[in-house]
């Protein structure tokens, strides 16, 4: 059997074994294996950023804002995306499971400092020190969206003659895209390799005191999207939609068990398509929904980023305010909207936010090791979110058009 032709799932749980097993042999000694993890992400971020750059601009090259559907769209997507922040909040700062992770008190006093320099929210906010912040990552960010803001302005304002440029961005634009994703795609053949390294270098110097920690980032993030189906999506179709919960879960089955096995919402678009029809979803709330909603829409991969920053700074004895938080989430929600069609785009996404804000990459490998379980969890919500977003598309347009202000597509 060639492991190297097994599904990266399933290479990351024997590496993570193996890991465990050479931290247990040579202990301490295994701390140096360590600098391969961090030299992997730090190959991917290094790709990330420019993938993130281009995907964030092309979200304004080829959104459609013909008719009301589109502002409708945006309507739900920010309500089930202020939805998700709220209870990743609640929960990391209720239960605080970054607490729950043993750091080298050495490395965790070494991190303190870097943070303290690197991290210091007073100093960008209050000082205005912005350019010591909105460089790297965050400057392909910022960037994207203020040349896309400008697109949408030239195309508002030229209307006919600015065809030719949008044209031209149409076309070169996806095919960067294109060249970057499979750049990535076979970057996240090196994370196995991360995940050996950094198993055995947490299992050498600290035992398997870090299981404990791994167990409660698990539950946080599971739980949170537990939370938002439950709470958040059950309201819409219930309260809001009116709708029989039952004949919904029977319908939306096929698709989310298909999206935890092939761990993607992209790849379920067909079957979740098919669910809005038998939900008797009209075809262009259906298509504004699963189509061009599948870069606005994660809130699965919105609320595990967000948990999963806040506890690694939890992790590192940092504390944070309310607004620092904050503009945490804010970050993360971009970097979600950038990089949502991406192989593995939680874990590409968290290490961007991760080193925009000058938080330690090295733990990322760690984390991974759970990863492959809420990556498939991700997939589901993000599913079952843009079925209840077509969902509610069609009751917000149903209220307006009784309303005399029917939406035109």
């Amino acid at each position: 059997m060639n492991i190297f032709k097994w599904p990266i799932y399933s290479q990351t749980i024997l590496a993570m074994f193996l890991g465990a097993m050479v931290g247990i042999i040579f202990g301490p000694k295994a701390s140096s294996m360590g600098i391969a993890a961090k030299y992997i992400i730090e190959v991917i971020k290094v790709v990330a950023t420019p993938l993130l750059f281009f995907a964030i601009f092309d979200a304004f090259v080829s959104v459609n804002l013909k008719g009301r559907g589109f502002f409708w769209l945006i309507l739900v997507c920010a309500i089930n995306a202020g939805c998700a922040v709220t209870i990743a909040l609640a929960i990391s700062n209720l239960f605080k499971p970054g607490t729950y992770l043993l750091i080298d008190l050495d490395l965790k006093s070494q991190m303190a400092h870097s943070l303290q320099m690197q991290f210091n929210w007073d100093r960008i906010i209050y000082k205005n020190n912005v350019a010591s912040f909105f460089t790297g990552t965050t400057a392909a960010i910022v960037i994207a969206v203020i040349l896309g803001l400008i697109y949408l302005f030239l195309k508002f304002i030229l209307g006919k003659r600015f065809l030719p440029a949008q044209h031209f961005l149409q076309r070169v634009n996806p095919k960067v895209l294109e060249f970057l994703y499979k750049i990535i795609g076979y970057l996240v053949h090196l994370t196995p390799i991360a995940v050996f390294t950094a198993m055995a270098k947490v299992v050498g110097t600290q035992g398997f005191g870090a299981m404990k920690g791994l167990a409660a980032y698990l539950l946080a993030c599971a739980g949170g999207m537990f939370l938002q189906v439950v709470l958040v999506y059950q309201t819409w179709i219930k309260l809001i939609s009116k709708r029989e919960l039952n004949k919904f879960w029977k319908i939306v089955w096929d698709p989310m068990v298909y999206s935890f096995g092939v761990n993607s919402s992209l790849a379920t678009l067909p079957l979740t398509l098919t669910a809005l029809k038998k939900l008797k979803v009209s075809e262009s709330s259906a298509r504004l929904s699963a189509c061009i909603g599948t870069n606005l829409n994660n809130d699965g991969i919105l609320l595990y980023e967000v948990v999963a920053v806040l506890f690694v700074v939890q992790a590192f004895g940092w504390h944070l305010s309310l607004g620092q938080e904050l503009i945490l989430a804010f970050i993360c929600i971009i970097a979600t909207i950038g990089v949502a069609g991406v192989p593995d785009a939680g874990m590409i996404s968290l290490s961007l936010v991760l080193s925009s804000v000058g938080l330690p990459v090295e733990i990322l490998p760690v984390l991974m090791t759970v990863d492959w379980v809420l990556a498939r969890l991700r997939s589901v919500n993000n599913v079952i979110g843009d079925i209840t977003g077509g969902i509610a598309l069609d009751t917000l347009s149903y209220a307006n058009s009784t309303s005399g202000l029917a939406i035109k597509e």
